[in-house]
């Protein structure tokens, strides 16, 4: 299936950036389209689960998150590293950068378990996600975030089973830490079959 950009208007340059675009699209059924559609850009991320496989745990970071305030829920949500990926960085080097920076560690190892888009209705990010084998005793250094980034970020360790517990409660809330620790560990399903 084929389709082409007809025009594309910049709204707004901040923190992201918001543009107009006008598409045109084949239909599923045969013909074609023409739809206007909003499309906020923050450029591609990359997130980590760190996991210490000599003690079964995992490291999860906790902080401030905007979206949720809006909708008068707590803010300070349970997740894992994140970051973006900078100009001129590879996704790569983004994470380990990220990885250091949040939570002080640099793995010894990492898999790569997948890429997905956030939002794809409204949104051009992508984030790829890593699994980083790390030793809890030995962290690099502080963590906790970059100050002139406004980061203020706290990190637990919590056993295999009781983050996978978390994230049957709903007590992780946020797409990254819910779709990695499911890519790393398994799911166990609503529906048994």
């Amino acid at each position: 299936m084929e389709y082409k950009i007809i025009s594309k208007k910049p709204l707004y340059h901040g923190f992201f950036s918001m543009d107009q675009l006008q598409v045109e699209h084949e239909k599923f059924n045969g013909g074609t389209q023409i739809i206007l559609r909003e499309n906020m850009e923050r450029g591609d991320a990359a997130a980590m689960l760190l996991f210490d496989p000599e003690v079964d745990k995992v490291l999860l970071l906790e902080q401030f998150r905007i979206g949720p305030v809006l909708r008068h829920e707590n803010p300070w949500l349970i997740e894992i590293v994140a970051g973006m990926v900078d100009a001129g960085e590879s996704v790569e080097q983004a994470i380990m950068r990220e990885t250091y920076e949040e939570a002080g560690f640099r793995p010894y190892q990492t898999t790569w378990l997948g890429r997905y888009y956030t939002t794809p209705g409204a949104c051009s990010e992508r984030i790829d996600l890593y699994l980083g084998f790390v030793d809890s005793r030995a962290p690099m250094g502080e963590g906790g975030g970059l100050a002139d980034e406004h980061e203020d970020i706290r990190s637990f360790w919590v056993c295999q089973e009781e983050a996978m517990q978390m994230l049957a409660d709903g007590r992780i809330a946020s797409g990254a830490p819910m779709l990695a620790l499911l890519l790393a560990f398994g799911c166990k399903g609503v529906v048994n079959r």
